[in-house]
């Protein structure tokens, strides 16, 4: 044990709050580690381990069947010096999205709620660094990534708090990083005015302020001229923006829900390219377009929310009129 807690000690030092319940960050939105061995990820030495019913009864309720079975501890203990911890299943609760779940086998719960000598067990840390930031912000390109109160599974009990699309299209702010000993970084980010929203992996956000992403592409090198917006569906944030000069379509973008925009672009009336770019603006693909015959541009924008989805089939006049009509969908 004297090893482990010199490990322990070691990992305080980098930033990760084990021994203590230490506070990390601003008070407002602060996030605490349980003291260690709670919440902690534990496997039982050798198999046949006795797990109590009570710690001071000794009364066993059941035996260790497995090494590599995972367990987590919610109450600690000590009877006479030594420690017990109360055993509980790891789990990883997401929220719901409207999809079939095919229900996995029940999971043994006999010795759910028991007690075993924290001796016998053995601590899988998983969290190898956990510090505070300076506030900075940053943008989720699309919703598909909900926020949790700690990244799934570096706890013994984690989480998801809020959908993606709840906090989507805004800037928010990180206060905290995360880094599990497997590498992976994660932000804990709050709103701009304070509110803690929770942990989203740093692949899924974009350093800085949300951009006007629309008007980004309908002024790319089109200064000067009459641009309008149309909100297709405002909760799938999905948009479409013209460009107009003297009465004639320049410019027609769609801002997709992946934030990725679809550009046409028109000459003397006729649409020309197609240009995709993504959340950034980089060029993802182009398209050269046949000439046409001045008419109507039509294309396909569709909207998914967390338990159903919308296709819309929008239509722009050469004059720069855009409608909308639903053409189907889905739902949980």
């Amino acid at each position: 044990m004297q090893k482990r807690w010199l490990k322990l000690t070691v990992a305080a030092v980098l930033g990760l709050t084990v021994g203590t319940s230490v506070t990390v960050a601003r008070a407002a939105s602060r996030v605490k580690l349980p003291a260690y061995p709670m919440q902690r990820i534990l496997t039982f030495k050798t198999k046949g381990t006795p797990v109590y019913r009570t710690p001071r009864g000794q009364r066993v309720l059941g035996k260790a069947k497995s090494t590599t079975k995972r367990w987590t501890a919610t109450k600690v203990v000590t009877i006479k010096g030594k420690r017990y911890v109360r055993l509980a299943l790891v789990s990883a609760k997401p929220l719901s999205h409207g999809t079939i779940v095919i229900r996995a086998k029940p999971a043994s719960t006999k010795l759910v709620g028991g007690y075993v000598a924290l001796s016998q067990l053995k601590a899988h840390e998983q969290i190898s660094q956990l510090k505070p930031l300076q506030r900075t912000a940053y943008w989720a390109p699309t919703t598909t990534h909900d926020f949790w109160n700690m990244p799934a599974k570096t706890l013994g009990t984690t989480v998801a708090l809020h959908y993606g699309s709840t906090y989507g299209y805004q800037t928010m702010y990180a206060i905290q990083s995360l880094t599990t000993t497997n590498k992976k970084q994660y932000l804990y980010l709050e709103t701009a005015a304070g509110k803690a929203v929770g942990w989203l992996p740093t692949t899924a956000l974009i350093k800085g302020t949300y951009p006007n992403l629309i008007d980004r592409e309908l002024n790319r090198g089109l200064n000067g001229i009459a641009t309008t917006t149309t909100t297709i569906d405002k909760k799938g944030h999905v948009q479409v923006g013209v460009a107009v000069k003297d009465g004639v379509v320049q410019r027609v973008v769609l801002l997709k829900q992946n934030s990725q925009t679809i550009i046409y672009e028109f000459k003397e009336g006729h649409v020309t390219t197609r240009t995709t770019r993504t959340a950034t603006g980089a060029v993802k693909e182009v398209a050269t377009l046949t000439p046409t015959d001045k008419t109507n541009l039509t294309f396909k924008a569709r909207a998914n929310f967390d338990i159903q989805g919308i296709v819309y089939r929008v239509t722009v006049t050469p004059a720069g009129k855009v409608s909308f009509v639903d053409i189907g969908g889905w739902m949980a």
